[in-house]
């Protein structure tokens, strides 16, 4: 059983589609599957190159999603598979219309707005149940979806946060995890560890530790190794391939609101949370509307007053161990960390249902 994963990672859109699915395809390789990427360009090559697969490039846009089908359907016919799980906010109706005619096709949906003609869809966010996709497919005059994986129960986080691993629990807060994205275009960790530093050098935050993941692609890992050298209370992490384990470090979190936050959420570790993408928003929203979780706001548009929001939301949590404990408990009601086995079942269940008709 062959399955083909399209999504990319580069500078602009960052990591995300590329680590979710990675999360997938392990899951899907435990089960005996052959997994292979397709990628519009060579940047996250490396990375999974370095997770043992070995991808294709097809050296096009990854904006432009109908340009390619003519390369992509020349390696499919050199290399066929039996499902094709696509991950992009570029696709379109022939886009996906076309790969529907090769094999079995997933989509992955993280807004709930476009529909898209798709045997699966995949929306794995705390709304996704509450998106009308029914609805939605039959107002597009599309065939609504034999499966729809909706909701936290499917959010495909890495094999480490299944374990059971937590943040830590202690009276008093003495290592905070900051974590931006992988390309953190808006320096949104420089500028917050800015902040913190000012606040330092008042007498706040005495004995409190960062640990700042920096990531690939991120412009600004210059400027965190200066503030790291100035002030040892920051610690930077680069190439981070265990972060369930730097979580299990700390005591509270500041994340982007990506899956990073799921993965925060299996490990209950209480934080505050920010966007700077619209498909970020809604995610960010939710948790600051039925959470204790602070919403900072969207770093792209108001960058001084959404740090300014973080850095008040971590002193709160520093400060407030009843407010820890409550974060805790509402994160850990929203996901377990096995959705990537999950989603990988479902996929799988679907090749052979075909299979066997």
């Amino acid at each position: 059983m062959r399955v083909i994963i399209r999504a990319d990672g580069n500078r602009e859109i960052a990591m995300g589609h590329i680590m979710r699915c990675l999360s997938i395809a392990d899951a899907l390789r435990e089960r005996g599957a052959e997994v292979t990427f397709v990628t519009a360009g060579r940047e996250s090559e490396g990375l999974l190159r370095e997770r043992g697969y070995m991808p294709f490039v097809l050296d096009v846009s990854y904006r432009e999603m109908e340009s390619e089908l003519d390369r992509f359907s020349a390696y499919f016919r050199r290399h066929p598979g039996d499902l094709i799980l696509v991950d992009s906010y570029y696709i379109t109706q022939p886009y996906m219309e076309a790969l529907g005619k090769f094999a079995l096709t997933a989509w992955m949906d993280d807004l709930g707005e476009t529909m898209f003609p798709a045997d699966i869809v995949i929306n794995y966010n705390l709304y996704g149940a509450e998106v009308p996709y029914q609805t939605l497919f039959q107002q597009a005059g599309l065939s609504v979806p034999g499966r729809c994986l909706l909701g936290c129960g499917y959010a495909p986080l890495r094999a480490g946060f299944g374990t059971g691993i937590r943040g830590r629990v202690r009276e008093s807060v003495g290592d905070v995890l900051i974590t931006t994205g992988g390309g953190d275009q808006y320096n949104g960790a420089g500028g917050l560890c800015g902040l913190l530093a000012e606040e330092m050098e008042r007498g706040l935050h005495s004995g409190v530790r960062y640990h700042v993941v920096c990531g690939p692609f991120s412009g600004h890992k210059e400027t965190l190794l200066r503030l790291a050298g100035q002030y040892p209370a920051f610690v930077i992490h680069e190439s981070v391939t265990d972060m369930w384990n730097l979580m299990a470090e700390c005591d509270i979190a500041v994340s982007a609101a990506g899956s990073t936050m799921y993965e925060l959420c299996s490990m209950q570790l209480p934080a505050v949370c920010f966007y700077f993408a619209e498909n970020q928003r809604r995610m960010a929203e939710y948790f600051g509307s039925r959470t204790d979780i602070v919403n900072g706001g969207d770093l792209s548009k108001d960058r001084e007053t959404v740090l300014k929001r973080l850095s008040a939301g971590l002193s709160r949590l520093e400060q407030d161990g009843g407010l820890r404990a409550r974060i805790r408990q509402q994160m850990g009601a929203l996901t377990d960390g096995a959705g990537a086995g999950r989603i990988a079942e479902a996929l799988l269940g679907a090749v052979m249902e075909k299979a066997s008709l």
